[in-house]
């Protein structure tokens, strides 16, 4: 019993100099309580008084003397546990706050679908007690990773009703985002600052000119596509290695990142810059003599296997230096662009991590998803046992390298359920998702990163009865109208449902002509409509006017602005 008629019956009890994850944990817990209970549990240390019941959080005096301690645990593992008068709430670290979090959903039945408390569910009820039930696990993939783009994601920022950072902070915090010490991205973008020449913007960064480390053979013109520096370093040139070998030296020394780097944790990044599929590489014969020109030309896809052999062959020579001073850490890396397949010549060393870059979202091109699939497989079939990991670009359809223009929605929660089950079974550490801008999507995505033996539908079902309400029916036959239309390769042109080697992305003519119909476009109004007038509370009233407001009227000005670029009929 926690509650009882209003009034606390039980007491949070942290340790007496708590972690600061434990002083927001038994806060976190507090504050969930009062909103279903109206009763204010107060917070105590292990070394006041306590009488009645009590919801241990966080390791403390009173945990060890239930035999219970941080080192019992691994990485991000917790516990629920009942014990005569107490529950305990206690992990390894971050664990403990995932402890707090799934005793809420679990066993107060609170729900979180947006940042903010209009976009909470939870029961309201003076008394409160719950049923004995102990859980102990951990995130099924190590590595939960949002980067919400908000700022030109207006669909989702709509939805989440114009959220701070620090709404957005919390959110993640509650929906188990985050997870391990792990980073990987571009990371050599700013040697030019460092090696190349000095920046007026930023002198002070500037240390030698190295004129020889960068891509050699280009011309004054050709270079101007580049802002007049050469587009790459010269990935042969011993003197690069060695720089990134003492740049990942002194991160892993405890000496700080330098400028541009990406690392965190156990994990050091060495990734490229970004020019695309082509790459834009060094031109001199040693870096030539490893560029596959054959795999270039094999598709049109900005994923492809050219550099392979000639990027991985230089992860290696940092890796193998690093290994000799810090043999327990990692060089993080992309399967990216000109480097995604498999290399035909390298392997990899033992101490190299990798990511890979999928365009998940997108899978309704069949040619990209069987592309993807087949140099992802490859990776997956070679390397079990490496550290794995997924950059997942979800900020396809609003964004579109095609042009700016409102697009179709791209909801697909079936389809992102088949991927993630997919990605658990095939050991994959983490994932990174770039781009928020649909709520439904996600919420399961962020499920399914926790434990991926979810079942889809039920959450689907879950969501739209909880956040809706009455009018839950319209609006989830708005949702699986939507997914259907933008998840079946049928309701898009033959080109991109014929064409097995070139990327598609959507364009205003897929989003309005094929898949935004006007038959499509009279079927959703009218579940708006009518949902509209279902919505009767006011949470139901607010929470159907903003989808409406980021969504439907999104579409509808996406349409009409197309329909006036149309040749008018005679």
């Amino acid at each position: 019993m926690l509650a009882r008629d209003g009034q606390p019956t039980a007491t949070i009890v942290i340790a007496a100099t708590p972690t600061s994850v434990a002083t927001l944990g038994a806060q976190e817990l507090q504050y969930h309580l009062q909103k279903i209970t109206g009763a204010t549990l107060p917070i105590k240390n292990d070394g006041e008084k306590v009488e009645g019941p009590r919801v241990l959080v966080g390791p403390s005096a009173a945990t060890t003397q239930l035999g219970l301690d941080e080192s019992q645990f691994k990485d991000q593992e917790y516990l629920i546990r009942f014990l005569d008068n107490s529950v305990i709430l206690v992990g390894k670290e971050q664990g403990t706050s995932y402890a707090v979090h799934d005793f809420l959903e679990r066993f107060c039945d609170v729900r979180w679908y947006g940042p903010g408390e209009s976009q909470m569910v939870l029961p309201k009820t003076a008394t409160l007690a719950v049923q004995p039930r102990e859980i102990r696990r951990a995130p099924a993939f190590a590595w939960r990773c949002v980067f919400p783009e908000l700022e030109q994601l207006t669909m989702g920022r709509g939805l989440y009703n114009q959220p701070s950072e620090q709404d957005m902070n919390v959110f993640w915090l509650r929906l188990r985002a985050g997870g391990e010490a792990y980073a990987c991205n571009h990371s050599l973008e700013r040697y030019y600052d460092r090696f190349w020449k000095k920046n007026a913007k930023c002198p002070e960064v500037f240390v030698a000119a190295h004129p020889d480390w960068f891509a050699q053979g280009y011309s004054a013109s050709e270079l101007e596509a580049y802002g007049g520096q050469p587009p790459q370093l010269c990935y042969s040139s011993q003197g690069v290695a060695d720089q990134v070998v003492a740049d990942a030296r002194k991160f892993f020394d405890g000496q700080g990142v330098e400028i541009g780097a990406e690392a965190a944790g156990n994990y050091f990044a060495v990734a490229p810059m970004d020019r695309g599929g082509r790459g834009g590489w060094c031109k001199c014969p040693a870096c030539q003599s490893q560029i596959d020109q054959k795999r270039q030309t094999e598709n049109s896809f900005d994923s492809n296997g050219s550099a392979s052999d000639y990027w991985f062959a230089f992860v290696n020579k940092v890796a193998r230096e690093v290994a000799k001073t810090h043999p327990d850490k990692y060089i993080s890396t992309l399967a990216y662009a000109g480097y995604s397949y498999y290399p035909r010549k390298v392997r990899l060393e033992p101490n190299v991590s990798l990511q890979m870059c999928l365009h998940a979202r997108n899978w309704w091109v069949p040619g990209m998803q069987q592309d993807e699939l087949r140099w992802y497989r490859g990776w997956v079939s070679h390397e079990k046992g490496r550290p794995l990991y997924l950059w997942l670009y979800y900020l396809t359809p609003e964004w579109s390298p095609e042009s700016k223009f409102n697009c179709f929605p791209g909801f697909y929660a079936h389809a992102l359920g088949r991927q993630i089950k997919m990605f658990a079974r095939d050991g994959i550490r983490g994932a990174f998702i770039e781009g928020v801008s649909d709520q439904v999507d996600t919420y399961v995505t962020t499920k399914l990163l926790d434990d991926p033996s979810l079942d889809v539908d039920a959450l689907l079902e879950e969501f739209f009865t909880r956040y809706y309400g009455p009018a839950a029916k319209p609006m989830k036959r708005f949702y699986l109208c939507v997914e259907e239309t933008f998840s079946n390769p049928a309701n898009y042109s033959r080109e991109v449902q014929k064409d097995r080697k070139k990327d598609f992305f959507q364009t205003e003519e897929i989003a309005w002509k094929y898949l935004g119909t006007e038959a499509r476009m009279a079927k959703l109004g009218k579940l708006m409509d009518e949902a509209t007038q279902l919505a009767v509370g006011e949470v139901e009233k607010q929470r159907v006017a903003l989808f409406r407001k980021a969504i439907w009227d999104h579409m509808v000005e996406g349409r009409k602005q197309y329909l006036a670029k149309q040749p008018k009929k005679p």
